[in-house]
C-alpha cells in the first residue's frame, strides 16, 4: 500500500500524541533556558551595594552617584556588600573598565551570527538527531565552563561559545520538531517557544536576584539543559522526512514506527510505500540546492530582508525606550508584557487567515502605530501614567515580535527538507546583522527624533512589497523536495492568472 503524502503517514502514526507532546516540552523548555542564558548578563550588570569604611566615604556617597563615588574614592575606603557579588565586582568592570561591561552581550551575538551560518548546514547534511545531540552537549559544556570561569578573557570566549551553540539549536531543534508532525502543530510550537524565550529573560533576572554568587545562578540552567540532553539522546530518533530525503526509506519507516509505538498506534507494515522525495542528490550541499534554484534563491532573499526589517525595527524600538519621555525601565517591562499576548495572537490569525495575510496585517499594524508616533505633541498626552507615544511604540514593538515568530514558521514551510535548516540560518543571519546594527540606528535621534520611525516604516513597506511573491502555506504539506517547493509557487502563479 502506498502513502502518497507525509500528511497521510503522520495521520496514521499520530501527529499530536505522546511523542510530539514530549518533544514539545523539550523544545519549549530549551527556549526557556536559552532566554535565561541570553539575557543573564544584562541582569548581572546591576552594581551591588557599596559599603563605606570611612567617614569621608559616607559623606561623598551621599553627594555623588554610585558610579562616581566608586571612581573617586580609594579602594581601601569602600568595599562591596559580601552578601551579593557578580561578574562586575569579580573582574572590576567599573570606572576605566566600564566599557568592557557590554562585551559579554556583544561576543554572544557575534557567536550567534557565526554559528547560525555554519551549524545549520551541518544539520541538513548529517541529520537532525546527531546535530542536536552535539549542539546540546556543546551548550552544556559551555555553561559548565562559565560556571568555573576565573578570568575575564575566559568569560568572553565562553559567552561566544554559548551564542555559537544557541544559534544552531534554535534552528535545528525547531526543524526536527516540524519534521515529526504536521505544519500547523509546528507553527503552534514555534509561537509557544517564542513566548517561553521571553519568559526566560525574566527568569534570568529572578536567578540573578536570588543567587548571591552570579556563577551559582547558572546551576539551575545547567541542570535543566543536561536533562534535556539526556531526554533527546534517549528518546528522539532521526526525523523520517530527513531520512526520506536521503533515500533511507527503511530507516524512515523505523522512525515512523517508533513514533507510532510511543503514541499507542499500530506500526506501519513493510508493505507500505513511502512518498517519493525528489531528484536532488543526498550529497548535494544545502547552499548549492538554494543557489542553483531561482525560485528558492529569490524566496530566501525576500524572506531574509523581511527578517532583517523585523529585527532592526524590534531592537531599535527597544533600545530607543529611553527617549520616549517615560521611565526607561517601565517602558521595557511593558514591552515584555505586550510581547507575550502579541505572539500568542498568531495562533488565531495565522490558522484562520493564513501566514501570508497575517504577516501583511501585522506589518500594517507596525506601520500605522509608528506613523502615529510622528504626530506632533503626541508624547504630551498621558493615559494612565504613560504617554500616548509610548503606547504606539508598544503596539509596534508587540506586532514586530509577532511577525518574527510568524516568519520563523512561514520560512520553514517554504523550504525543502535538505535545505530547510540552511535556508532558515541564512534568514536568521540577516536578523542577527540587524540586531547588531540596531543600536546604531539610535544615533539618528541626534539628527531628528522622527528619523528612526521613517527608517522603520520605509523598511516595512519595502518588505511588504517583496513578500507579495511568497505563496501561502496554510493547509499545505511541508515540502520535502525542491519539486514540492516549485509546486507551491507554481500553484500560486496559476491562481494569479485565474
Amino acid at each position: 500500500m502506498a502513502l502518497t503524502s507525509t500528511t497521510e503517514f503522520f495521520n496514521r502514526v499520530g501527529h499530536l500524541g505522546r511523542f510530539q507532546l514530549t518533544f514539545l516540552v523539550l523544545f519549549v523548555g530549551n527556549s526557556l533556558i536559552d532566554g535565561g542564558i541570553t539575557f543573564q548578563f544584562q541582569a548581572l550588570t546591576i552594581m551591588p551595594t557599596v559599603i563605606c569604611k570611612s567617614e569621608r566615604c559616607k559623606i561623598l556617597q551621599n553627594q555623588e552617584s554610585k558610579d562616581e563615588f566608586i571612581c573617586h574614592i580609594k579602594a581601601d575606603e569602600w568595599e562591596f556588600d559580601d552578601a551579593r557579588r557578580n561578574w562586575l565586582t569579580d573582574f572590576k568592570l567599573y570606572c576605566d573598565n566600564t566599557y568592557l561591561k557590554g562585551m559579554g552581550t556583544t561576543v554572544y551575538f557575534v557567536g550567534f551570527m557565526i554559528g547560525v551560518s555554519l551549524l545549520s548546514s551541518l544539520c541538513d547534511r548529517f541529520g537532525r538527531r546527531k546535530s542536536n545531540i552535539l549542539l546540546l552537549l556543546g551548550h552544556v559544556m559551555a555553561i559548565l565552563g562559565l560556571k568555573h570561569s576565573t578570568f575575564l578573557t575566559q568569560v568572553y570566549i565562553i559567552r561566544f561559545a554559548l551564542g555559537f551553540f544557541h544559534s544552531g539549536l534554535s534552528v535545528c531543534i525547531f526543524t526536527a520538531f516540524c519534521e515529526f508532525t504536521l505544519p500547523d502543530v509546528g507553527a503552534i510550537a514555534n509561537v509557544l517557544s517564542g513566548t517561553l524565550f521571553t519568559l526566560g529573560s525574566s527568569l534570568a533576572s529572578l536567578l540573578a536576584y536570588n543567587y548571591p554568587d552570579w556563577q551559582d545562578s547558572l546551576l539551575p540552567l545547567l541542570a535543566t539543559k543536561a536533562v534535556l540532553l539526556i531526554i533527546f539522546t534517549c528518546f528522539c530518533p532521526e526525523t523520517p522526512l530527513w531520512l526520506l530525503a536521503k533515500s533511507k526509506n527503511n530507516d524512515a519507516l523505523k522512525s515512523l514506527n517508533f513514533v507510532a509505538k510511543i503514541n499507542g498506534n499500530k506500526p506501519l507494515s513493510r508493505d507500505y510505500e513511502l512518498p517519493y522525495c525528489g531528484s536532488e542528490k543526498s550529497s548535494d550541499n544545502p547552499i548549492t540546492i538554494i543557489y542553483n534554484n531561482n525560485i528558492l534563491y529569490d524566496a530566501i532573499m525576500k524572506l531574509s530582508f523581511a527578517w532583517f526589517t523585523v529585527s532592526i525595527c524590534y531592537y531599535a524600538l527597544q533600545f530607543n525606550a529611553g527617549s520616549l519621555g517615560d521611565d526607561e525601565y517601565s517602558v521595557m517591562i511593558w514591552m515584555g508584557i505586550v510581547d507575550i499576548p502579541a505572539r500568542l495572537s498568531i495562533i488565531y490569525f495565522a490558522f484562520r487567515y493564513g501566514r501570508k495575510c497575517s504577516t501583511r496585517w501585522y506589518f500594517t499594524v507596525c506601520v500605522v502605530s509608528l506613523g502615529l508616533c510622528l504626530v506632533p505633541n503626541v508624547s504630551v498626552i498621558n493615559l494612565g501614567g504613560i504617554n500616548l507615544k509610548s503606547i504606539f511604540v508598544l503596539v509596534g514593538h508587540g506586532a514586530g515580535g509577532a511577525i518574527f515568530s510568524l516568519l520563523y514558521t512561514y520560512t520553514s514551510e517554504i523550504l525543502p527538507t535538505l535545505a530547510r535548516s540552511t535556508g532558515m540560518s541564512l534568514c536568521s543571519t540577516a536578523a542577527r546583522v540587524a540586531s547588531i546594527l540596531s543600536p546604531f540606528v539610535i544615533i539618528l535621534n541626534q539628527i531628528s527624533g522622527s528619523l528612526i520611525y521613517f527608517v522603520s516604516i520605509a523598511c516595512i513597506l519595502t518588505s511588504m512589497t517583496l513578500m507579495k511573491g511568497i505563496p501561502e502555506t496554510l493547509n499545505k504539506q511541508l515540502p520535502n523536495s525542491v519539486a514540492d517547493c516549485e509546486a507551491l509557487f507554481y500553484e500560486k502563479s496559476k491562481m494569479e492568472q485565474v
